[in-house]
């Protein structure tokens, strides 16, 4: 026979039927119980929990949103810097003048850069990403590049590595029509830059404030052809 497992205690009685008052003891079993609760969540309960997940996951995606954008900015500098070497590169190895224009394209809407004469080595074209805005780009009276008539923005570089103000017509003819370039001061088309020159970029989220820190980076081009990147949170 099993031994029960539950405690047994002997407590003290009074045997009443005889009178005696002799005390006897009766076993008095106590049982132990384990008073629990039912495992797993409440409604409420998995609620909560996902109400936390939730904004914890939001909490993540905004900064790494944010961090992606300025990236994606930071790289596109980055290649404009490059393409505007390219372009000093071109003309020490062809012993020429190369223009490099800006200009929005009327069918895409994106800004686009462009060498004339063609380069030899590197691409012609660079077309912008949709998020880029020149909306901080300074004047050509206030440290700009050159501006012709039309409007399009222009700066070359001459055989000798000096930036210089656009003189057009370039052979090849370049897609711009040929214009007259003017620049800061007695700046004029054929004549040497007279101070650092900015192309200042940024992102169109960053204009409309729907994305902080407002940065731009600010890419500058000496008077003897040297391309760098600053970049300044405003």
């Amino acid at each position: 026979m099993r031994r029960r497992s539950w405690s047994a205690y002997r407590v003290l009685a009074r045997h009443r039927r005889g009178g005696t008052g002799v005390a006897l003891t009766h076993p008095v079993t106590c049982v132990k119980r384990r008073v629990g609760r039912a495992a797993g969540f409440t409604l409420i309960e998995a609620l909560v929990v996902l109400a936390i997940v939730g904004l914890l996951v939001l909490i993540a995606i905004v900064p790494i949103s944010s961090y992606w954008q300025r990236s994606r900015l930071e790289t596109t500098a980055g290649d404009i810097r490059n393409f505007l070497q390219s372009a000093y590169s071109e003309a020490i190895s062809q012993h020429t003048q190369v223009v490099v224009t800006l200009q929005k394209n009327a069918t895409t809407g994106r800004w686009e850069l462009y060498l004339t004469p063609p380069p030899l080595k590197a691409s012609r074209l660079l077309v912008l990403p949709e998020f880029v805005s020149f909306a901080y780009n300074p004047a050509a009276t206030a440290g700009g590049w050159p501006v012709s008539s039309k409007g399009v923005r222009g700066i070359m570089c001459d055989q000798s590595g000096r930036t210089m103000v656009p003189l057009f017509p370039v052979a090849p003819l370049s897609p711009v029509v040929a214009d007259t370039f003017t620049g800061w001061g007695t700046e004029t088309a054929g004549q040497p830059v007279l101070q650092v020159k900015t192309l200042a970029v940024t992102h169109v989220n960053m204009v409309d404030g729907s994305l902080q820190p407002n940065i731009r980076d600010d890419i500058l081009l000496f008077p003897i052809w040297t391309v760098t990147v600053h970049k300044v949170v405003l």
